[in-house]
């Protein structure tokens, strides 16, 4: 009896300190949104897997969180990084009610042979080039920003922030009478004042300290871009945009070069090549605009962000309206679009200036468009450019998406990383 009694007192002894010492942290979380397992823990990190809804993950480092990512093993023993809002502790109570994810929208404005860009947060906006052809365009795009206004009284007919990602005329066009409809807090440009808009351009610097309230300005020049090595460059005025649910990130990730970096001849002297390159992440969601970078441009942006994620993005607004300088194979491996836009005119208007007399898009840029987009669109049929002044039928299946074949374009994005494309025609 007396060694069956001390061979129980041990066994319970045993219980009590296998449970006073087992971990305290579940060794499984449960996905409860749609969410991106990362290779780091940072969201700008390269992507994993997207993991389905319900899914169990298994919890490593004892549960330790590093900044708000844990880390996790799937199913099939590759490892990565979760968000932990996006995750549940297995077999635990949820200890926070669900919030619908945030969500914005950009709006690439049909301007005939120009750029123009609206992104809308839920507490403010940001216009990213204002060009455009001719005077309907123009009437058009004041149309357009006029109903926004109306609808998003909260903003009081107020930019946050406006960009011009470089001093040409399908870029800057309706810059002016922008600037003198609506208030405009901040001035982004590339510090090259030299261009077919540089009416606009120098009367915007001479306007902005005597607006009243005055408008912030700034330049993004080389020098500044080399100083902030491989992050880019944001302060209060390229980022003004802090909701109070959700803090997009905006950073300029190229802009105007005082030297010459080693291009070809001809290619300095070229102002597409100095052209802001911007970086919009809002949670999961992520934008790159390229302006008109050509070649020489984006082969120097490629080696300056080389061996980083910066440049790996959902949606890309096409480099110079899918010109065949604009888009390179190194380039997209590198951004790894879900989405492109080209923002370009119609193949019909047969007159200078404009997509058919350039040949925009090009059939070369769509097709590696098409191999490297990786979402997908209804069926279209359109038309692209074999060169300047001739054009050809294509279908596109693809999410390519441009202004001359779809009219004005919206694509709304939460900060889960899922997104909608809507299209006027």
């Amino acid at each position: 009896m007396i060694a069956r009694s001390k061979l129980w007192r041990w066994a319970i002894s045993l219980a009590l300190a296998t449970c006073l010492t087992a971990p305290a942290f579940a060794e499984d979380v449960v996905v409860k949104r749609s969410v991106t397992i990362r290779e780091r823990a940072t969201r700008n990190s390269p992507a994993v897997t997207y993991p389905a809804v319900g899914s169990q993950l298994e919890l490593l480092d004892e549960g330790r969180r590093s900044g708000n990512y844990y880390h996790v093993r799937l199913s099939d023993g590759r490892t990565g990084w979760v968000y932990y809002r996006y995750v549940e502790r297995a077999g635990q109570p949820v200890v926070e009610s669900f919030t619908a994810p945030a969500k914005m929208s950009v709006h690439f404005f049909d301007v005939d042979q120009g750029n123009a860009a609206l992104l809308e947060f839920p507490c403010g906006d940001v216009l990213i080039d204002a060009g455009g052809r001719g005077p309907e365009a123009s009437d058009r795009l004041v149309a357009d920003l006029d109903a926004f206004f109306a609808r998003r009284t909260d903003l009081n007919r107020t930019i946050d922030a406006v960009f011009i990602t470089h001093t040409h005329i399908d870029h800057n066009s309706n810059l002016r009478r922008i600037a003198e409809r609506y208030r405009i807090k901040d001035y982004i440009h590339n510090g090259r004042t030299a261009g077919s808009g540089s009416p606009n351009a120098k009367w915007m610097l001479n306007y902005a300290p005597t607006a009243s309230p005055a408008v912030k300005t700034e330049a993004v020049e080389d020098d500044q871009i080399g100083a902030a090595g491989k992050s880019g460059v944001s302060d209060a005025v390229i980022d003004p945009i802090a909701c109070p649910a959700i803090d997009p990130k905006i950073r300029v990730l190229s802009g105007g070069f005082e030297a010459n970096p080693g291009w070809p001849d001809g290619e300095f002297d070229n102002g597409n090549n100095h052209s802001l390159v911007i970086r919009i992440d809002f949670g999961q969601s992520s934008f790159l605009f390229t302006g008109d970078l050509e070649v020489a441009g984006i082969d120097t942006l490629l080696a300056r962000y080389a061996g980083t994620s910066m440049l790996d993005t959902d949606v890309w607004e096409v480099s110079h309206h899918g010109s065949y300088n604009g888009t390179t194979q190194s380039l997209l491996t590198a951004i790894t679009p879900k989405t492109a836009l080209i923002s370009m005119g119609p193949p019909t208007t047969e007159a200078p200036w404009t997509a058919w007399a350039y040949g925009h898009p090009r059939r070369a840029a769509v097709s590696l468009l098409a191999t490297n987009v990786s979402g997908t669109r209804p069926s279209k049929n359109v038309m692209v450019a074999d060169g300047a002044k001739s054009f050809s039928a294509y279908s596109v299946t693809k999410a390519i998406y441009a202004t001359g074949w779809d009219g004005d374009v919206t694509i709304e994005a939460d900060s889960a990383g899922r997104m909608t494309v809507v299209t006027s025609r």
